[in-house]
């Protein structure tokens, strides 16, 4: 029997740790540009959101378009903090028991295609998101918040958007979701700031809880 929903995943903060690291890269980058700049700062603007969004963000923040070389150097940098890069606790679990109660998965990022591929690789998640399950902000249009990757995922996976269920962790990207009109789980971490995840249907601090609020989800919606 075919499945009735969708459960979309985001990947950065919600399968992969990335954030984190993504958030001292990103701190690191603005002093680099001559910005006074802290963590939280770098939590507020640039997490959750597509790097080509995060880049007219850089160029409105430090007053210039970004020298090729100096944005070269810094993505090497965000690059080489992926060596560090672990699974979000029983993310991989979760996904599984959500594929056992019967409903099909995704992961929709506003990472590029490339990397999704390789932090998924990484942290040994690989195999719960084969190729064609995997959409990234680099197909559409706009990044979150808008919900344009969402329904590209729900489009190429044969959904209706009312019959996903995502999984996000930002802000950004809570508003996408709502945007598309579909119910959203907030992951919590301890980055999370206070009121990102205020818009969501459900909101859980631990993975190993996303496969009972997904069937409550699903039965009443």
């Amino acid at each position: 029997m075919a499945p009735d929903w969708l459960v979309i995943f985001d990947c950065d903060g919600v399968l992969v740790d990335s954030e984190r690291l993504n958030v001292r890269t990103w701190t690191g980058m603005m002093r680099d540009a001559g910005v006074d700049f802290t963590e939280a700062d770098a939590v507020e603007t640039f997490v959750g959101k597509a790097y080509k969004d995060n880049r007219v963000t850089l160029a409105e923040l430090t007053g210039a378009v970004p020298d090729p070389e100096w944005e070269r150097a810094w993505r090497a940098e965000f690059h080489r903090s992926q060596d560090e890069l672990e699974p979000i606790a029983g993310a991989g679990e979760a996904v599984e028991a959500v594929r056992d109660l019967g409903h099909e998965v995704c992961v929709a990022s506003g990472s590029l295609m490339a990397a999704i591929g390789s932090k998924l690789a990484r942290t040994g998640l690989e195999p719960l998101f084969p190729d064609e399950a995997r959409f990234s902000a680099e197909q559409v249009e706009h990044g979150k918040p808008a919900p344009d990757v969402f329904l590209l995922a729900a489009r190429e996976m044969g959904f209706d958007p009312q019959r996903c269920i995502v999984v996000e962790d930002s802000r950004a990207g809570i508003e996408a979701a709502v945007a598309a009109d579909m119910p959203v789980v907030g992951y919590r971490s301890d980055m999370t700031p206070t009121g990102w995840l205020d818009e969501a249907s459900a909101v859980i601090d631990d993975m190993a809880d996303l496969p009972s609020v997904i069937a409550r989800l699903s039965a009443h919606a």
